[in-house]
């Protein structure tokens, strides 16, 4: 990032160290507590947030501290097995705060993990993170947090961040207990609400303090999370220096980051940065991705602005060109499934391939009255949107529907969206937060 002063860059340095238990570790002595488990407090910047690392055995993991020695510092170890020492990079960002970014490797699919922290010179408390099965797994999306704009509606900026805060916690806690043990979260993008501009203190404090409340929830300590870069996002360094993006690029960039992608089992992740309108950098990302994956089977692609949704923006000058130009380029490639969000009104659309609606079946579940979308052959892509996750902020649906949606939910009820994925199939439910009932049918892409 510009202006930043790198104080030390120590990337895939480990050192192995053996104590019984990393819990009773000497260095553990002094470590430092968080807030109560449920609790919202936003006077704590140094939360740190875990990420999908570049596979499935790698984590990554990023905090704010205000000191640092030059170097980041995670432990982990299995229960009673030997603890490893990962070091990592630490910047120096000029606003009062260090960014640390470190990346844990090596990790066994079904295994608990114990994790601890150097903050300011003391370790955090022990931490646990359980990785999940690496083939049959599941994972939770969810879209515009955008913690803060509830701020309008209150007498303060900090009423409307706390509100928001205390909703993102409620649907996280919610679609935890739905879906059974996901392996990770990812978010559609507009993480927060306020664009940190270096030269208006009051913007940096709010954002800030957005950022504190987005990581706040005490299930983001083990349960990793990956962001798309929002249009809230992409101008605010706070995102780019609060996560730890894998396998980043120089390809579709802005000041919150670029382009960027993960593999986890059999199938591609691609976060594509859709506020940045060069299409043939974005093409370029994606065949290259793809080519360098080419033997994974299942390829999704998540970016922020929704090009079939059913809001205000579809037809917003950027949504246009990326209306016009970015389907061919996912169908060329055989992306089975995209994930946005920026309108706040879930939708999903038919099976699309050349811009006609490709055939499907609905089918009834046995013993049940619940209809099924199945989509064999994954024959077109589906492109799902989703709704405010906070309730911070929805809009209206438009009056001209688009011909291309198959399902559109546009209460101001926030949603959640559960993603299992299994060898020859990608099962998807969209659940409401209130009643925790579906607010679609049940959609199988088998192929």
């Amino acid at each position: 990032m510009k202006n930043k002063k790198i104080i030390s860059i120590l990337l895939s340095i480990t050192i192995i160290i053996f104590f019984p238990r990393l819990s009773i570790s000497k260095e553990n002595k002094n470590y430092f507590f968080n807030y109560g488990e449920n609790e919202i407090f936003l006077d704590d910047f140094t939360q740190i947030c875990l990420t999908p690392g570049k596979n499935e055995t790698m984590l990554n993991f990023s905090w704010y501290s205000k000191f640092s020695d030059g170097v980041s510092k995670i432990k982990i170890c299995e229960k009673g097995g030997k603890e490893i020492i990962y070091q990592g990079k630490s910047v120096s960002m000029g606003n009062g705060f260090i960014s640390n970014k470190v990346t844990v490797e090596n990790l066994k699919a079904n295994t608990t993990y114990i994790y601890s922290y150097e903050c300011d010179g003391r370790w955090s408390k022990p931490l646990e993170y359980e990785t999940k099965d690496f083939q049959n797994y599941s994972f939770i999306f969810m879209a515009d947090p955008q913690i803060g704009a509830s701020s309008k509606k209150k007498k303060s900026y900090e009423e409307g961040i706390k509100k928001d805060a205390n909703n993102w916690d409620k649907v996280i806690r919610k679609s935890l207990n739905k879906s059974y043990d996901p392996s990770f979260i990812v978010c559609g993008g507009d993480e927060t609400n306020t664009k940190e501009e270096n030269y208006n203190k009051s913007k940096v404090d709010i954002s800030n303090l957005e950022y504190s409340g987005f990581l706040s929830p005490s299930y983001l300590r083990h349960m990793p999370i990956a962001n798309a870069i929002g249009n809230h996002d992409k101008d605010n360094e706070n995102f780019y220096n609060h996560f730890n993006m894998p396998n980043i690029t120089n390809l579709g960039k802005t000041v919150a980051g670029s382009d960027y992608y993960f593999t986890y089992g059999n199938t591609l992740y691609l976060f594509i940065n859709t506020n940045n309108l060069d299409i043939c950098e974005h093409k370029k990302f994606v065949d290259e991705t793809v080519e360098e994956n080419k033997n994974i089977k299942w390829k999704i692609a998540v970016f922020h602005h929704d090009i079939y949704g059913g809001g205000r923006h579809k037809d917003d000058e950027d949504i246009k060109i990326l209306r016009n130009n970015l389907p061919s380029i996912l169908e060329d490639n055989n992306i089975d499934l995209a994930l946005c969000g920026h309108d706040h009104i879930y939708s999903r659309t038919y099976p699309i391939k050349d811009k006609k609606i490709m055939d499907f079946e609905v089918e009834t579940l046995t013993n049940s009255k619940d209809k099924v979308d199945v989509i064999k052959d994954s024959k077109g892509i589906t492109y799902i949107t989703g709704s405010s996750s906070t309730g911070s902020k929805f809009y209206k649906e438009t009056k001209d529907k688009s011909k291309y949606i198959r399902k559109i939910y546009c209460e101001e009820i926030p949603t959640y969206t559960v993603v299992k994925v299994r060898e020859n199939l990608i099962e998807i439910v969209t659940y409401e937060t209130n009643k925790n009932k579906p607010i679609d049918n049940k959609i199988i892409i088998q192929k």
